[in-house]
């Protein structure tokens, strides 16, 4: 795996992706649809954390 650089990262959160992206040199619609699946994955899987936290409750 390796630590993916996202330029506008809120959050601060470290990326990984297995492979190597060559993001330098994605167009811009491929960067946006990229970065727009990894946003929905984090939400997805912070969404299933807080499901589970509440469940444990």
């Amino acid at each position: 795996m390796k630590e993916i650089e996202v330029k506008d990262n809120p959050l601060g959160i470290r990326v990984y992706a297995v492979g190597e992206p060559d993001i330098d040199h994605m167009t811009e619609e491929e960067y946006t649809l990229f970065v727009s699946s990894l946003a929905m994955q984090i939400n997805e899987y912070i969404t299933r954390q807080k499901k589970e936290e509440n469940d444990a409750v």
